[in-house]
């Protein structure tokens, strides 16, 4: 007996929603209660790859069969949001995404989208996502029937979309809108998004990215001809603004006395930006992409008194800067230019993150002794003697028993490497991590004396991938260090002897399993399969003098 299909309506819907779209639509097929169910469900998710199977289409993408197959999306759309406001039922969500229909086509359509957000505005709509992947030549004006849409909680316009400077003229009152992201959408006029989103006072979370300004010089012109980055955006009043992401305006004046996170990203790389950084006394997580830093700003961050995360990712620095800051706790540099000193003053730092190609020196003051340190080190054939220096360049030297190396292609180094001499003891660090080795067994003992000339890890993993091509150079490391292949190492030729003879291979862990001998890691490692899923997995050997 189906004791599911008697179940309340609203139960029902509860199970549907937590289904993947595809599987929620094919419950319609399993009886004519589903099927009732199934009509009446408040969510409506339409993607026109489900209808279109451009591999059975022909050629010409106007042909007659993808147009009866976007005239059947086309329906099905149109039936469900009817039927729906037919019983007077709400559309809590409405969600279209197209993807593979051409321009042109949609565009001949575009008066059924109009109608779907009129029949959705006046069923109480709550979540409206709009995803049409246009050009700029052929774009979509957003209707201003929308602006009835009194429930709308979030809305999401991506591609293609054009804010019309006719919103300036009405009314709006986005009193219910909590999230509101634009990706990738024209406007008429700068002033638009800003009242756009001034009439969304309970907002709490704002993306903008790639919103583009367009202003004709005459009717003549295509519509994407003369579109550029939106130059500046002035905001005001949004008390309830929490989160926001800003890509491509270059001055950003945000009034949000609440704000928490922030992320600004560049429309070009190395631009020059403003953010009124100083009145967000609440900001937790501040993240910059592509831009110039400059030392206002860094000057600013002991202001925000709760900052706890700071991120720069590609971003030109000056060649000395200090970050500092009585509440932060994660700290990552990537990819950032210039740098050649940094100083960072955070008592309860827990995590810096460093990667680059550059070896700044630094420094740490008044560390935490919970502080993990990773660095993400890049090599080119000029940097034989670079993953010491940077270690050491590293202060104080308390701080590299937190250092996490993890090295990314060492393969240019092969042919100069062996000039090294390892008979001093390098600085210790608390683990290495090597993703990728030549496979050519030439190179392993270059490899492996480069690393341990340069530190000793107290653990150091290996990537499983089979795409590294690691395994073999594991087993040739293991019995390296336990003694079975010494004689291959310079210092019998040259001498003196290098420091690392002494280590040893203590633990070997896979999985939290301890392999006792290379046998036993042989095994392991033969038995792993090869496939193309696998997932990343790592083998740790923990070393000992």
């Amino acid at each position: 007996m189906d004791r599911i299909s008697v179940m309340p309506k609203f139960i029902l819907h509860d199970i549907l929603g937590r289904l993947p779209d595809k599987d929620a639509a094919r419950t319609s097929v399993l009886s004519k209660s589903w099927r009732e169910t199934w009509f009446s469900f408040p969510i409506l998710s339409a993607c026109d790859k489900d209808f279109i199977n451009l591999h059975e289409s022909p050629l010409y993408p106007e042909g007659a069969r993808l147009l009866s197959k976007l005239d059947t999306f086309i329906e099905y759309v149109s039936k469900r949001l009817r039927r729906l406001r037919n019983q007077g039922l709400a559309v809590k969500k409405l969600k279209l995404n197209t993807q593979y229909i051409s321009n042109k086509m949609l565009v001949s359509r575009f008066h059924h989208v109009d109608e779907w957000i009129q029949m959705a505005s006046e069923s109480g709509i709550e979540v409206l996502e709009l995803n049409l992947a246009l050009s700029l030549d052929k774009l979509y004006n957003l209707p201003l029937c929308l602006t009835e849409a009194k429930s709308l909680t979030k809305l999401v316009l991506t591609g293609g979309i054009r804010l019309d400077p006719a919103f300036l003229n009405h009314s709006l009152k986005f009193f219910s809108v909590r999230k509101l992201l634009f990706h990738s959408i024209l406007i008429g006029d700068e002033r638009v998004m800003e009242h756009f989103i001034s009439h969304c006072p309970l907002v709490e979370h704002l993306s903008l990215t790639h919103c583009l300004l367009y202003k004709p010089l005459s009717v003549a012109d295509p519509p994407g001809s003369r579109a550029n980055y939106v130059k500046s955006l002035s905001l005001h009043g949004l008390q309830k603004l929490k989160r926001v992401e800003v890509q491509g305006i270059e001055d950003v004046y945000i009034d949000a006395p609440n704000l928490e996170n922030l992320c600004y990203l560049a429309g070009i790389v190395d631009a020059s930006f403003k953010l009124n950084l100083d009145s967000y006394k609440k900001l937790r997580w501040l993240s910059l992409f592509c831009v110039r830093v400059e030392m206002w700003l860094l000057e600013q961050l002991p202001k925000i008194p709760f900052l706890e995360n700071l991120i720069l990712k590609h971003c030109s620095l000056c060649e000395r800067i200090n970050i500092s800051g009585s509440q932060l706790k994660f700290l990552e540099l990537t990819n950032c230019s210039n740098l050649k000193e940094i100083n960072i003053d955070a008592p309860n730092l827990l995590s810096c993150e460093y990667s680059g190609k550059d070896e700044p020196v630094i420094s740490f003051r008044g560390i935490s002794n919970q502080l993990d340190v990773s660095a993400h080190i890049h090599l080119n054939h000029q940097d034989v003697d670079r993953l010491r220096q940077f270690i050491q360049n590293i202060e104080p030297q308390e701080v590299l028993t937190s250092l996490s190396v993890f090295i990314i292609q060492p393969y240019p180094i092969i042919e100069s490497v062996d000039i090294l001499q390892g008979s001093s003891s390098p600085p210790s660090i608390k683990h290495m991590q090597l993703s990728a080795v030549s496979d050519r067994q030439t190179c392993f003992f270059p490899v492996m004396n480069w690393l341990l000339s340069s530190c000793f890890p107290e653990t150091i993993s290996f990537s499983l991938h089979y795409s590294f091509n690691l395994r073999a150079f594991m087993v040739y490391f293991y019995e390296m260090l336990m003694g079975s292949k010494k004689g291959e190492c310079y210092c019998y030729s040259r001498g003196p002897e290098c420091w690392w003879h002494g280590l040893k291979v203590v633990k070997i862990t896979h999985l939290e399993r301890i392999y006792e001998n290379v046998e036993d890691l042989k095994a392991m490692l033969n038995a792993l399969p090869l496939s193309r899923n696998y997932d990343e997995e790592f083998i740790t050997f923990t070393l000992e003098l």
